[in-house]
């Protein structure tokens, strides 16, 4: 559950993270770009070619053709690149006061990594600022697409992260309605 911290005497602090099992479906859906090998090659992305060049588990900040990163660099890469995009949830949830289970927080830190944002998706963000749970865990299946075509790969990574969504969602979170 996104969770309120003391940070020091009476401040508590909202915070936005990955569990272990949320943080290996995204590295198991990321994927490496060439699997076993110790060393890394910078690759094009499948549907943008080299004009959103990655590496590793799919990180594209300063990438470019010809780049290699050893593994430890690759996990390197990943906890920032995680721990930058919960920030995304994070910060567009803060000012609501909307409190997030550790499913929802999994699916939508993972989202916001595939997808490079959070707020801005109405089917995701703006149903959360309606209060709808369910149909913002629902919203995530919307993005199955990547430039214009429907991805085998993203429609089986939408469907980890519902599930990971929903997997701790009450009936009546916000009481009846």
């Amino acid at each position: 559950m996104a969770q309120w911290q003391r940070v020091g005497g009476a401040v508590l602090a909202l915070t936005v993270a990955m569990s272990p099992a949320g943080y290996q479906m995204l590295k198991s859906h990321e994927g490496l770009g060439q699997s076993g090998a110790t060393v890394q090659k910078a690759y094009a992305d499948p549907y943008y070619g080299w004009s959103v060049a990655t590496i590793c588990y799919g990180h594209t900040a300063g990438v470019k053709q010809g780049d290699t990163a050893t593994m430890a660099k690759c996990e390197q890469f990943l906890k920032q690149d995680v721990t930058r995009h919960c920030a995304l949830v994070y910060d567009a949830l803060l000012p609501t006061g909307i409190w997030l289970t550790q499913g929802e927080q999994d699916a939508y830190c993972s989202f916001a990594y595939n997808l490079g944002k959070f707020k801005g998706t109405d089917s995701v963000y703006g149903r959360l600022l309606k209060q709808d749970d369910w149909g913002a865990c629902m919203g995530l299946l919307k993005y199955s697409y990547s430039n214009g075509k429907l991805s085998r790969g993203l429609w089986e990574r939408r469907y980890a992260e519902y599930n990971l969504c929903i997997s701790q969602l009450e009936i009546n979170r916000y009481g009846p309605r």
